[in-house]
């Protein structure tokens, strides 16, 4: 994995990123994974770095495989943000640094300096202004780069209010068949990819979250513009903004997000995997062209 995974560093250094949000398409989709091979590969690039999880990734062992959960693995030197109590069952040995101001039910989420490589399950902050704080306070230690690993369906932390880079975790446990899996990966890149309002558009802007319902109620007209705060703000069905899209009225966004990177991942637990091949090629023409895409289980690597 380690080929792949250093190049996906070096796409984020080259970007400039300073937070960085993993964000996976749905459970088992590969975002952990791709967090944890990134910050292994750090180190040797010369970048300090910290990481932390927004609110816990579910359970402990896979409710389908029985196989354990992913675990994030720091190297000495690191940085790690999470609930206090974590770091006592932990495998890595660390510093305390802070106590943040908020809780999590196992414990206030504090920052720790990793003096002994190890991993550790990460709980940490559960809102988009307590993941902005909780990367404020890693960077106030020593981190030039901070990776946030979450879910889609709290994308909040993945806004332009919080990180300044994604890398999108794409794979088939999004959906029951090839199809579904590149549907949902299509919709979740439109929706990051959202442009900031056309020079002269006509613009109707909206506050707080974008659904159908404050859609119909707007009436709006072809040639208009919707414009929301970040893609986070945007809770539209896939059928509105189909029927939007057909009615020539464009979505954008305020602050618009920077899709750094896509990974692939063609397992999906429970199912038998698609071939690597099959699904990374299949992605491709999902994923734009200047967006690096990677499987970094089998090695795969587009554009970087």
């Amino acid at each position: 994995m380690s080929g792949a995974a250093a190049r996906l560093a070096r796409v984020l250094l080259g970007a400039g990123a300073k937070r960085v949000a993993f964000l996976g398409l749905a459970k088992n989709a590969g975002k952990t994974t791709a967090l944890v091979a990134t910050l292994r590969e750090l180190p040797a690039l010369g970048m300090p770095a910290g990481a932390t999880s927004v609110g816990r990734d579910g359970e402990d062992f896979d409710a389908l495989t029985g196989d354990p959960k992913p675990r994030f693995h720091f190297e000495a030197g690191q940085l790690a943000a999470s609930a206090e109590t974590t770091f006592d069952a932990a495998s890595l040995r660390a510093t305390p640094l802070e106590r943040l101001p908020f809780s999590t039910r196992f414990g206030r989420v504090a920052v720790a300096r990793v003096d002994r490589a190890g991993e550790i399950e990460m709980i940490g902050p559960t809102t988009a202004s307590q993941t902005a704080e909780t990367a404020s306070a890693l960077e106030r230690h020593g981190a030039r780069i901070v990776l946030l690993d979450g879910a889609f369906g709290r994308r909040a932390f993945a806004s332009a209010r919080v990180a300044d880079g994604i890398v999108l975790a794409a794979g088939m446990s999004a959906g029951g068949t090839i199809e579904s899996a590149l549907a949902r990966a299509r919709s979740a890149v439109e929706l990051v990819t959202l442009p900031a309002p056309a020079r002269g558009a006509s613009v109707r802007r909206f506050e707080g979250a974008l659904t159908d319902e404050l859609v119909h109620e707007a009436a709006p007209r072809p040639g208009e513009t919707l414009a929301a705060r970040d893609f986070a703000s945007i809770f539209l069905s896939e059928p509105e903004r189909i029927r939007l899209r057909e009615s020539e009225i464009a979505l954008a966004v305020e602050n618009p997000a920077r899709l750094l990177a896509v990974t692939a991942n063609p397992t999906a637990p429970g199912r038998h995997p698609k071939p690597a091949a099959e699904f990374f090629e299949a992605l491709q023409g999902v994923v734009p062209a200047a967006t690096p895409l990677f499987d970094l289980e089998a090695g795969l690597v587009r554009g970087a």
